[in-house]
């Protein structure tokens, strides 16, 4: 019995099997505790992408007030997490938002199986893991913008379309756009102005007396200004450069050759009934009341419209108010100016205009009325004038409004901004409206333009 006895104490047979009897447990509580830790991850993973999303969400309403941003976040949230399945509650408050930034902080409770076997073994109980997560993003800012419509309201506009006069539904048509983008600024902001050009034979405008002759070509001095209407300048009408002391680099008051004539020498009979445009102004009071005033008379100047348009946002004018061209490209993008002109007509050109060099004359003093005049100047210097503005960083949008002259509807076309500097083959910024729902189209579609360039989300 005793060499029995002394064998089995020898013997060393099985020994592998018993270390790995005693190794098991803590071998399984390892790998146990990686798979709670994987679970963790996956919840945490989990978890921050639908916090994400709901802070993306809450941060992506263009027009939206504080509680639509809350409500749309928790919503993109429980549609990017299964709550119930971690036995959460969304709180009702997951989205805040504060000095524009929209937060949400959200911690998970997720239970461990082996953690918590493991912790009893060491006497301190882990039954669940504490997972936190958060999430931020900016509530986009309305940026600064310069805005001048140009507007026909030439006599045609009084025509009938669809049952309504054509100017009432542009002019309800260019409401909507001023109140869309005075919304997205937040109702009370002044960072978003426009001007208002009603163009027909010319423009009337309030310009200083040393930007213009009196109706002799005398040249006037001085800042005060006085009320008078304008075709073009005899010289830079291309350019919105501040005129110079040349009588052909002013305008001359009255300047509205399309009645020169025995009936109406001193031109004042047409001027009077013109539509005075409207300075670049933030106060959408004011901008309703102009367009609910205005009414239809007279030919089509097209380019004077633009003309004045673009001197109405441009820094180098003879209004106030138009920021430097630098601010359209300004790194800083709470400094940046986006500057646009909205121009529509509803036909060609009928008045006739001077060409930028006065068709060549080069006599600067000259007072010469008849100097060569054709409405294919006027057409020159609109396309000039294009082209020149978007070479500053001025958006162009054209709309072509009931209109039937090919020619013109091509030169609307070559005017307008491209969609993509890049790759002009992705259109451009022209519209064609044929019918009163389609005019109305157009100008929500040119809103959201507008207001997507505006818009600066940082």
């Amino acid at each position: 019995m005793l060499k029995y006895l002394k064998k089995f104490r020898s013997d060393e047979d099985g020994n592998i099997a018993i270390i790995f009897g005693f190794a098991v447990v803590p071998f399984m509580m390892v790998a146990g505790m990686a798979v709670d830790y994987g679970r963790g991850v996956v919840a945490k993973h989990e978890l921050q992408v639908a916090l994400d999303s709901a802070v993306l969400a809450a941060g992506s309403l263009r027009l939206a007030d504080a509680q639509d941003r809350k409500d749309l976040g928790k919503a993109f949230f429980e549609a990017n997490f299964d709550a119930a399945r971690y036995g959460m509650t969304v709180p009702s408050d997951l989205i805040s938002i504060s000095n524009n930034v929209i937060s949400a902080d959200e911690t998970l409770s997720v239970d461990t199986a082996f953690m918590q076997l493991s912790s009893m073994l060491s006497g301190q109980t882990v039954d669940e893991m504490q997972l936190q997560s958060d999430a931020t993003a900016l509530v986009p800012q309305v940026g600064t913008a310069e805005i001048s419509l140009v507007l026909d309201y030439s006599g045609s506009m009084d025509d009938y379309l669809n049952g309504a006069k054509k100017y009432v539904t542009m002019r309800n048509a260019a409401k909507d756009l001023i109140n869309s983008l005075h919304t997205a600024s937040g109702g009370t902001s002044d960072d978003i102005e426009f001007s208002l050009v009603p163009f027909s034979y010319g423009v009337k405008a309030s310009l200083m007396n040393k930007h213009v002759t009196d109706e002799s070509y005398n040249k006037l001095v001085g800042d005060t200004r006085a009320e008078s209407c304008f075709s073009g300048r005899k010289k830079n009408n291309t350019t919105d450069t501040e005129p110079t002391d040349g009588k052909r680099h002013r305008w001359q008051q009255k300047d509205l050759w399309y009645d020169k004539g025995s009936y109406n020498a001193d031109r004042s009979y047409k001027c009077s009934d013109m539509l005075a445009m409207r300075e670049l102004t933030s106060v959408t009071g004011t901008l309703l009341s102009d367009l609910n005033s205005w009414e239809p008379d007279g030919g089509t100047h097209i380019s004077s419209g633009f003309q004045f348009g673009w001197h109405s946002i441009s820094p180098n004018s003879v209004f106030p108010g138009g920021a430097t061209y630098d601010k359209i490209t300004h790194e800083d993008p709470e400094q940046r100016v986006m500057k646009a002109i909205v121009l529509l007509t509803d036909g060609a050109q009928t008045v006739p205009a001077y060409r930028k060099n006065g068709a060549g004359q080069d006599n600067p003093e000259t007072s010469d009325p008849d100097w060569p005049m054709d409405k294919t100047n006027g057409e020159y210097n609109l396309e000039q004038q294009c082209e020149n503005a978007k070479a500053e960083g001025i958006i162009v949008v054209t709309v072509a409004f009931d209109l039937d002259d090919d020619d013109t509807i091509d030169r609307l076309e070559g005017c307008a901004s491209p969609k993509n500097p890049d790759d002009e083959a992705d259109g451009k910024y022209a519209f064609t409206a044929n019918t009163t729902s389609q005019l109305q189209t157009a100008f929500q579609e040119i809103g959201d333009i507008l207001a997507e360039m505006v818009y600066l989300s940082n």
